[in-house]
């Protein structure tokens, strides 16, 4: 019997129970496509800086104004990790022959490739109202590089999450105040090699879907502002990206499989079409997950891993018209493994790799020379959920 069909006249303390005893029962048949068994915990980054004081007191008065009569949980996670990447300024072959060179327009980098230091927090406040469970959560994410500090991070969330039986909807806002790329001439007032820093707002909504047992439906929408600092004014540009995938659960492995479709517009084509950086994107993804298997299948209740592999291309089409993007097409390749360890119910250590590629169409050699890149990461993580 579903708890949909149960007496409604029941008091909210019974009310409680009956879902209480409802999730117990799904985490007991391992039935963790479910939303209100979703054992997930979203990670939290410690961030100093008084950017984020009002997010996290935002966060904190929700948790305050809730009522009383609610049964709320207290959620989290702490990480720590670190990244290698052997091309942290997504250099070209032609740069790092300059850079050998000692090219004084490649004087910015301290080393081509870098590691880098990561601190991860979360905090979620899970309320169970009847047959609903509300999440909202803050994190923050800091992160600083051995070798170049200029690529330094500090970056936060703020998500709202509704959970029902099948579906769940996730409300989310990002804001990443320091993204550092690499130097550039500034061709349009000093002349000078200048950082080419921006700063973004995020606005996504995820909604997931479980039609079926083993089948699960994704739709995803997202806004991003860029704005960059005061030497390169004019790449400020607005993002819209729609797409959603679908997730069917085999018996020894799941696939997933994406589509995504993105604009960028540019703010400059108004007063200047000729420099247009806009672009529209075509994205497609596919990700294989295996199940969680034990380490020693002579310890039923050990430690647990699980590999994955995710490939994805991206084509981009730029829409200006100048000898830089007229023309122009991108095509990103991307793949990526990971091995998750679940080595107690608290304790996740998690390695990954990474590796990108990007080719260059476009009638410019200059442009297919400079902008053409590949790079491989490495990381690693730990973190222990509370």
């Amino acid at each position: 019997m579903s708890i949909d069909s149960r007496d409604k006249t029941a008091t909210n303390e019974e009310l409680i129970e009956l879902v209480k005893t409802e999730v117990n029962n799904r985490e007991n048949n391992e039935d963790t496509s479910s939303p209100i068994v979703d054992k997930s915990k979203r990670r939290l980054t410690r961030l100093s800086g008084k950017a984020f004081r009002p997010i996290i007191l935002s966060f904190l008065l929700t948790i305050i104004v809730f009522p009383g009569l609610l049964r709320a949980q207290l959620t989290g996670s702490v990480s720590v990790g670190a990244r290698y990447s052997d091309n942290v300024f997504a250099l070209s072959d032609y740069d790092f022959e300059r850079l050998d060179q000692e090219h004084p327009d490649l004087d910015f980098v301290e080393t081509s490739d870098d590691l880098s230091m990561l601190a991860n927090v979360d905090l979620g406040y899970k309320i169970n109202y009847k047959w609903w469970r509300f999440t909202p959560s803050v994190s923050a994410t800091i992160s600083e590089n051995l070798q170049n500090k200029e690529k330094y991070r500090r970056d936060a969330l703020l998500r709202f999450r509704v959970d029902r039986y099948y579906w769940n909807f996730t409300a989310l806002y990002g804001y990443y105040p320091h993204t550092y790329v690499r130097n550039y001439t500034d061709g349009d007032g000093t002349g000078n090699s200048e950082k080419f820093v921006y700063a973004k707002d995020l606005f996504r909504g995820d909604l997931n879907i479980r039609p079926f047992t083993n089948t699960s439906i994704r739709l995803n929408g997202r806004y991003e502002t860029y704005r960059y600092n005061e030497f390169f004014t004019e790449f400020d540009s607005d993002a819209t990206t729609l797409g959603g995938s679908l997730r069917h659960n085999f018996p020894y492995f799941g696939v997933e499989a994406g589509y995504y479709y993105k604009v960028l517009e540019n703010s400059n084509t108004i007063t200047d079409p000729l420099d247009d950086s806009s672009y529209e994107s075509n994205e497609y993804e596919v990700i294989l997950l295996m199940k969680k298997m034990l380490l020693d299948n002579n310890k039923p209740r050990g430690a647990t891993w699980q590999p994955s592999v995710e490939l994805s291309y991206e084509e981009r089409f730029f829409q200006g018209s100048d000898d830089w993007y007229g023309g122009r097409i991108d095509k990103i390749y991307g793949l990526r493994g990971t091995l998750s360890f679940d080595l107690t119910k608290a304790m996740n250590l998690n390695l990954d790799y990474s590796h990108v590629n990007r080719n260059i169409e476009s009638p410019s050699a200059t442009v297919r020379r400079l902008k053409e890149y590949s790079e491989n990461r490495l990381s690693a993580s730990l973190s222990y959920k509370f």
